[in-house]
């Protein structure tokens, strides 16, 4: 994580945009559509392997980073499905699934919004992934480089797209998309850089579980 101040002249930032932040599971049931495809997801897991994703991703100047996991929303309807890790292969899943597990879990829009068509793109590159298996090893060349103070070393080795972690897919998404890059080559992409990146490029925060998880990630990245 990359601490950054949200200062901002027009008093527009990543903390409060528009639309206003939806807060709590219940506004989701309601109003499914405060989400929209293509939003990116960012978990807090609670898992002990979720933990260790924290530490590894971390920068030096840090405890642990906030986010373990990035998602991708695939479908807005009756239920919101995002792209997943389901097992060991690559799938879609609801995401009231971070519900149950009680994760912490925050949404991030590009400014404006995608177009009809960015997003039809966003679902059809999500979807070449599908039924893959994960790319656990490469979570190994993460953690090598965290030891290089997540120089890009190891990551740079990783490259094979058959086997795509969490973070990989939403970075080739956007790479494929918008040529947008989270401030690193998709491949060296991290769960936490992905967010770093949303909250300094002043992303739109759409929904947040709770007011609880609202603030404290607030408090990580408001200088």
């Amino acid at each position: 994580m990359t601490i950054v101040s949200n200062a901002n002249p027009d008093g527009i930032d990543y903390w409060h945009e528009n639309p206003v932040t939806g807060i709590g599971w219940e506004l989701l049931e309601r109003e499914p559509h405060v989400l929209e495809v293509g939003d990116i997801v960012h978990v807090q897991g609670r898992s002990l392997f979720s933990r260790i994703i924290r530490w590894v991703t971390r920068s030096s100047t840090e405890k642990l980073s906030w986010s373990s996991h990035s998602l991708l929303v695939l479908e807005v309807g009756n239920s919101i499905k995002v792209i997943d890790t389901v097992g060991v292969r690559i799938a879609d899943r609801t995401i009231r699934s971070y519900q149950t597990l009680k994760s912490k879990v925050l949404v991030s829009r590009v400014p404006g919004g995608l177009s009809t068509k960015q997003k039809e793109m966003m679902v059809a590159k999500a979807l070449e992934y599908e039924g893959r298996l994960y790319g656990v090893f490469k979570l190994f060349a993460h953690a090598l480089d965290r030891f290089l103070d997540n120089r890009y070393v190891f990551r740079r080795l990783a490259t094979m797209d058959q086997y795509p972690i969490c973070s990989w897919i939403v970075a080739y998404c956007y790479k494929r998309v918008l040529g947008l890059l989270f401030g690193s080559l998709p491949n060296a992409a991290q769960p936490d850089d992905i967010l770093d990146y949303c909250v300094a490029s002043r992303w739109t925060c759409v929904w947040v579980d709770s007011s609880r998880t609202l603030e404290e990630c607030k408090r990580a990245y408001v200088a």
